[in-house]
């Protein structure tokens, strides 16, 4: 009996959740009876993340988006011949909407979509009055209709929050039975695991083993808004509070935001790290986490600062709140608000009993519900059918 073909579909340009995610889950579905491929429209941002032995275990497909087309896709699949394809949404519109309606032609059994970010609120104008209100509205509805068609060609749409299943349902009115959520999940590691590395970051810093240090774990893009936190740690620091802030990770932004704090006066007090494979070390040296995003599915970044024992500061977008409660877990606050963002981070640093039950309870809720081997095994289940 051959082993069942599973393709995995990508379309992105930077290594991130999504990214770290899919390799998570490839790595549990290794093993006899499986073949396992990653289809890479643009970029393979996988193959340098995995060992030698997993390597030859996943076959990487590269597939060059100029040739984005119909008949081009119905080809990739009838060679291929998978018996489940699974796209990888890291943005709900990254493949064209006759992708699926390709794959179900070109004879695959089973198709399935996991979403990992909140989709854009479906904004259709209810009064026309001019031709470019009524052109904009045609304009959505055909992207309503041909999402809804192009989803009507898979069996399942796995999303990672809550949050982006009910837009879909509500906004998108998508059926709600073949929508489901699985979250994300981590491992919980032994803290002080990296003790010594974390104490060459403070050192680095500039820190004394007690004082306060907020980390930021984002790539570099707009969705982030890590100009929002540069501004509210400006702000602190024109009010006469000080605070070191380090930011993990890359982007096409990464330019621009290295300016900006330059010219906020933040030299100093905000460390740029770029991309970092291991991002434990700098959560272990940290005193509070923040992620100030104006739209998310499930940040695999959250929970692991979360199952590092640090209380966090997010913004009330996709599965944040899902998994933060306010003033249980860490703070909640409004996206897009610098004065709430700055007042969240005043409250963490002044408060350090408050903070260090925030810090229990946030790795205890990591512990109890977003167990990685249980997400996995039940992403897993959904997958296979």
């Amino acid at each position: 009996m051959r082993p069942r073909h599973i393709l995995f579909v990508t379309n992105t340009g930077e290594y991130g959740g999504a990214e770290k995610h899919l390799l998570q889950l490839l790595r549990r579905l290794i093993g006899p009876g499986v073949r396992l491929s990653i289809l890479c429209i643009s970029e393979d941002l996988y193959s340098a993340h995995l060992s030698e032995d997993e390597a030859r275990q996943i076959a990487i497909i590269h597939c060059p988006e100029k040739q984005n087309s119909f008949w081009h896709w119905y080809r990739v699949f009838r060679d291929a011949q998978p018996d489940i394809v699974v796209f990888v949404r890291a943005w709900l519109w990254c493949y064209p909407w006759y992708v699926p309606l390709a794959a179900w032609l070109a004879g695959v059994p089973r198709r399935i979509s996991i979403a990992h970010l909140e989709p854009p609120p479906v904004d259709l104008v209810v009064e026309i009055k001019t031709i470019r209100q009524f052109i904009l509205r045609a304009r959505r509805i055909a992207f309503l209709q041909s999402l809804r068609t192009s989803v009507s060609f898979e069996q399942v749409i796995i999303c990672v929050s809550n949050t982006i299943r009910n837009s879909l349902i509500k906004g998108y009115r998508i059926p709600a039975d073949k929508i489901l959520t699985i979250h994300n999940g981590v491992s919980l590691p032994e803290l002080g695991l990296h003790k010594n590395n974390s104490a060459a970051i403070r050192s680095r810093l500039g820190l004394s083993p007690g004082e306060f240090l907020l980390v930021c774990i984002a790539r570099l893009s707009e969705q982030k808004r890590i100009d929002l936190l540069l501004l509210a740690l400006a702000q602190l620091l024109h009010d006469g509070v000080s605070c070191k802030c380090v930011i993990v990770g890359d982007g096409p932004l990464r330019e621009e935001l290295a300016e900006r704090h330059v010219s906020l006066g933040l030299t100093g007090h905000v460390i740029f790290e770029g991309f970092q494979e291991d991002t434990r070390q700098y959560l272990e040296a940290g005193t509070a986490f923040v992620l100030t995003s104006d739209r998310e599915g499930l940040p695999l970044a959250l929970l692991e600062a979360m199952a590092c024992g640090l209380p966090c500061i997010v913004t009330g977008v996709g599965g944040n709140a899902e998994v933060i409660t306010d003033r249980v877990h860490g703070l909640v606050v409004p996206a897009g608000s610098v004065s709430d963002i700055a007042a969240a981070i005043l409250f963490m640093k002044s408060h350090p009993s408050e903070r260090a039950e925030m810090a229990r309870m946030a790795r205890l809720r990591v512990q109890q519900e977003f167990d990685l081997e249980k997400c996995m095994a039940e992403l897993s289940r959904n997958i296979l059918g």
